[in-house]
């Protein structure tokens, strides 16, 4: 009986270490390359003038920032976690990703577009209830899309562009407050 006991309290703490927004929960802490990340914020990315849900996103870093800056220029890995309310095809993803990765980097984008384009052709249409998780690390970037991991693409310089997508210029200012926690 104690060992159940037991066993209970330890799955309550699990869950207790979870952060849930309108039903979709992500994490509170994630280990990449090695290190613990927490969960810094959630934002929930809108679309069109009709404000509809498209995902809520989670931003994970090696400490809390309300400040883009701060991280933006560290070397340190970062991962946000997509969990998508609603089917997005290629076509719209491809556009959406080709122009937050231009607005996010105006003077830098050009070069990176064939690293652009070989992370991209690792994305396929995303089905309402799956999670895309991108990994930004100091030798480039990481996707996983529904469980399948793709190999990393680019460098320093790439993995930081398409993390600016999120922060600088950015098409869903809510998603960005949200992500920085405010």
């Amino acid at each position: 009986m104690k060992s159940l006991f037991l066993l209970v309290m330890a799955l309550t703490t699990i869950t207790a270490h979870a952060i849930t927004v309108d039903e979709v929960t992500f994490d509170d802490k994630v280990n990449v390359a090695g290190k613990e990340l927490v969960i810094n914020g959630v934002g929930i990315r809108k679309a069109t003038f009709l404000k509809i849900k498209v995902y809520y996103g989670a931003l994970y870093l090696t400490q809390k920032s309300t400040n883009a800056g701060t991280f933006l220029g560290t070397s340190d890995p970062k991962q946000i976690v997509m969990h998508f309310v609603r089917d997005v095809d290629l076509k719209d993803l491809k556009k959406t990703y080709g122009e937050a990765f231009e607005d996010g980097n105006k003077e830098t984008y050009k070069p990176l577009l064939p690293t652009l384009d070989a992370f991209i052709s690792n994305i396929r249409d995303v089905k309402k209830g799956e999670r895309m998780t991108i990994t930004f690390l100091p030798d480039g970037a990481q996707l996983d899309l529904a469980g399948k991991v793709s190999p990393k693409i680019g460098d320093a310089a790439f993995s930081k562009a398409l993390l600016n997508m999120y922060f600088v210029n950015p098409q869903d200012a809510g998603l960005t407050k949200g992500l920085l926690g405010n």
